[in-house]
C-alpha cells in the first residue's frame, strides 16, 4: 500500500475502531452491503483531492447516504468483507449541502445522525419516535463514553490468563452500536465490578428459609457448597431449614433496599449473610461469573440495562435453559462430552418463592458446568482472540504464529488451521442439530476453544438459554414439557443456527483471518462451502444455493425497543459461491 502524501486530518485510534462498529452495524441493517465508490465514481467534488489520495494508495472510497437527514458519510476502506466487517482507514467526513467536516476525535457526531436517521425513517407515533430517538441516542453515547473509559484502564496482569481474555474485550460486538452500554452502574461500582476493569469479588450469600427457596435441579444432586461458605453457614443450615443463594454483592444491595426483602428478613424468611466464598471473577457477559475451584460458572441476576437488555433471569428464561439442558442430558453420554468438543450445561437454578416475577427475576441464579482451573490454561472465548484492539494486531496472529512454529505464515497454513476449526466447532454443532434437532446458540462470546500450540483442538459451547430445539427432530420429545420454551418449529431453529452459528461465528471467524492479509475470504468460503457440501441432507443442499442468511438487527432493534422480540435482517449468502 502507498503511502498517502496529502496531509489528511485522521481519526483518534480509538474513534476510528468505533466509527467501524457503528458504520459497519449501520451499513448491514439498512441494505448497503457495499458502499464502495465504482472505479469511474469520483465522489463529492468538495472531497476529489482526498478521495484520489486514498485510491492512490490502495485505499477503497465509500459513500454513505443519510437520505432523510441531508448528510453524507465518506472515507475509506482498507480491507473490504463481503460479510460487512470492513475495516476503516482512518479518514471519514460528514458532510451536508457541500459542507464537509472530518471525524477526528469524537464519533458522537455519526451515532447522533444514525439515530437521526433511524427516527426520520420510522413511521411510529411523533411521540414514540422522538422517545425511541432520543433512547437510542443516550444509551450510544453511553457505550461510547464506556469504551473510553476502559481504555485509561491499565490491565491487572495477575490473573489466570482464562480471566484476561474473558476481562478483554474493551469494544464488545461488532455488530452493535450499544455494546458496552451500561445504566446503573456508578463509577465506583464500575471499579469493583466490571470486568473490562479487571473487577474480581466474592458473592454475597443468603440463607433461605427452605419454604420459600424455589430450586430445580436438571439431574442428580444440586451442586455442592462453597466450603467456606458451608463451614461459615453451618448454624443456620444445621437444621435443614434454610438453604443458601448466591447473588452478584451489586445485586444484593439492590434487593436490601427493596421493602418485600427488608420484610422477608425482618420475619426470618432470609437471612443476609453477606460476602462470602470463593473470589469470583465476572465473565465477558458481566453478569456470569467463574469460580474456578468449583469449575462451575454462575449465572447471576443484575438489575442493570447492558447493551439494551436488563440483565436479571426471568422465569422463562431459566425454564429454557434447564429444559435445554434436560434435553441434552437425554442424549448419548458422547455427545455431550467429545474429544474435540463438549457442551457446557446449566445444572441448577435458585429463586425464592414469590408472585411478583419481577423479584424472582431479580433473585434468580442458573449454576453452569464450568471448566477446571487446569483445562482453563488453554481455553479462551474465541471473541477474545478476535477483538481487534485500537492500536496493535489481532490477538489471533499470535496463535497463527504459534502453529507456524517460527515458519513464515502463508495461505496453505490458514487454511489447514481454519480445518482444524470447523473440526471442533460447526461440524459437532451441524451434527447436533441434525441428529437431534438441538440448535446451541453459539455466537463468539458463547464459544471456548481449547488451543495447543496454537492450533484449535477443542470446542466449547455455553449458555443453554439460547438453545433452541426443533420438535420434528428431537427424539426424547414426551420427556420435555410441551409448552417448554426451548422447543421451536424446525423453522425457527434452523433460522436461529444460520445466524449464531453460520453469520454471527463462522462468518466473523472467517473475516478476521482475511484481516491478517495472508487469505482471502472467499477463500475460506470456498472451503468451508466444500466441507458442507459434503454432507448428504437436503437443509445443507438449501443452505448453499440460498440467496441470503439471517442476521440479528441489533442496532434497529435497539431503536425500536424490541430487545426480548428482535428484528432480523438479511445479508448475501458468504457460502453461494459466486
Amino acid at each position: 500500500m502507498t503511502a498517502i502524501l496529502l496531509p489528511l486530518p485522521q481519526m483518534a485510534p480509538i474513534e476510528r475502531r468505533m466509527v467501524e462498529q457503528y458504520l459497519n452495524t449501520y451499513c448491514r441493517e439498512t441494505g448497503y452491503f457495499d458502499p464502495r465508490l465504482a472505479a469511474d465514481e469520483a465522489g463529492p467534488i468538495e472531497l476529489h483531492p482526498y478521495i484520489e489520495a486514498w485510491r492512490a494508495a490502495g485505499l477503497a472510497p465509500y459513500l454513505v447516504s443519510f437520505a432523510r437527514a441531508g448528510y453524507q458519510l465518506a472515507g475509506a476502506f482498507s480491507c473490504f468483507s463481503p460479510i460487512g466487517y470492513n475495516r476503516l482507514a482512518p479518514f471519514a467526513w460528514i458532510g451536508h449541502d457541500g459542507e464537509w467536516q472530518p471525524l477526528i476525535y469524537d464519533v458522537t457526531p455519526l451515532v447522533d445522525l444514525i439515530a437521526d436517521e433511524l427516527a426520520l425513517n420510522s413511521s411510529q407515533p411523533p411521540e414514540i419516535v422522538e422517545n425511541n430517538r432520543q433512547r437510542l441516542k443516550t444509551l450510544m453515547r453511553n457505550s461510547i463514553a464506556q469504551v473510553r473509559r476502559f481504555h485509561l484502564h491499565k490491565p491487572v496482569e495477575e490473573r489466570p490468563p482464562f480471566v484476561r481474555a474473558e476481562q478483554s474485550l474493551r469494544f464488545g460486538h461488532i455488530f452493535h452500536v450499544t455494546s458496552k452500554a451500561a445504566e446503573g452502574f456508578s463509577e465506583e461500582d464500575m471499579q469493583r465490578y466490571a470486568p473490562e476493569l479487571s473487577a474480581s469479588f466474592r458473592l454475597h450469600y443468603f440463607a433461605v428459609k427452605t419454604s420459600m427457596m424455589d430450586m430445580r435441579v436438571v439431574s442428580g444432586k444440586p451442586p455442592s457448597l462453597d466450603p467456606e461458605v458451608a463451614m461459615f453457614s453451618r448454624n443456620p443450615l444445621a437444621d435443614g431449614n434454610y438453604g443458601l443463594l448466591p447473588c452478584h454483592p451489586w445485586q444484593a444491595n439492590y434487593l436490601l433496599d427493596l421493602p418485600e426483602i427488608r420484610l422477608m428478613l425482618k420475619d426470618g424468611e432470609l437471612i443476609s449473610l453477606g460476602p462470602l466464598g470463593e473470589v469470583a471473577w465476572p465473565t465477558s457477559s458481566v453478569r456470569t461469573v467463574w469460580l474456578p475451584h468449583q469449575s462451575l460458572f454462575l449465572k447471576l441476576s443484575l438489575n442493570i440495562r447492558i447493551t439494551n437488555f436488563i440483565r436479571n433471569n426471568p422465569t422463562e428464561q431459566v425454564r429454557r435453559a434447564l429444559d435445554a439442558s434436560l434435553a441434552l442430558s437425554l442424549l448419548p453420554d458422547h455427545v455431550l462430552q467429545q474429544p474435540a468438543f463438549r457442551i457446557l450445561p446449566e445444572l441448577a437454578s435458585q429463586t425464592l418463592k414469590l408472585p411478583n416475577e419481577a423479584l424472582r427475576a431479580a433473585c434468580a441464579v442458573v449454576y453452569r458446568q464450568g471448566i477446571s482451573t487446569s483445562e482453563a490454561g488453554q481455553v479462551r472465548p474465541i471473541v477474545a482472540v478476535l477483538e481487534e484492539p485500537a492500536d496493535g494486531e489481532i490477538p489471533l496472529l499470535a496463535l497463527l504464529r504459534e502453529a507456524a512454529q517460527a515458519k513464515p505464515l502463508d495461505e496453505e497454513l490458514i487454511r489447514r488451521w481454519w480445518k482444524c476449526y470447523l473440526d471442533i466447532t460447526l461440524l459437532p454443532m451441524l451434527s447436533l442439530f441434525l441428529r437431534y434437532g438441538v440448535s446451541l446458540e453459539a455466537h463468539l462470546q458463547n464459544t471456548l476453544i481449547a488451543f495447543h500450540d496454537g492450533w484449535p483442538v477443542r470446542g466449547y459451547v455455553r449458555d443453554m438459554e439460547g438453545v433452541s430445539i426443533s420438535r420434528d427432530r428431537f427424539p426424547f420429545l414426551d420427556c420435555l414439557p410441551l409448552d417448554s420454551p426451548a422447543l421451536y418449529t424446525e423453522e425457527q431453529a434452523w433460522h436461529r443456527f444460520q445466524y449464531y452459528v453460520l453469520v454471527n461465528h463462522i462468518g466473523h471467524v472467517i473475516a478476521c483471518l482475511a484481516r491478517t492479509g495472508l487469505i482471502t475470504e472467499s477463500t475460506l468460503y470456498r472451503d468451508t462451502t466444500m466441507v458442507l457440501s459434503s454432507i448428504d441432507d437436503s437443509l445443507i443442499r438449501q443452505l448453499l444455493v440460498q440467496a441470503t442468511l439471517p442476521a440479528k438487527a441489533n442496532m434497529l432493534s435497539s431503536f425500536y425497543q424490541h430487545g426480548e422480540r428482535p428484528l432480523w435482517v438479511h445479508i448475501p449468502n458468504f457460502l453461494v459461491q459466486r
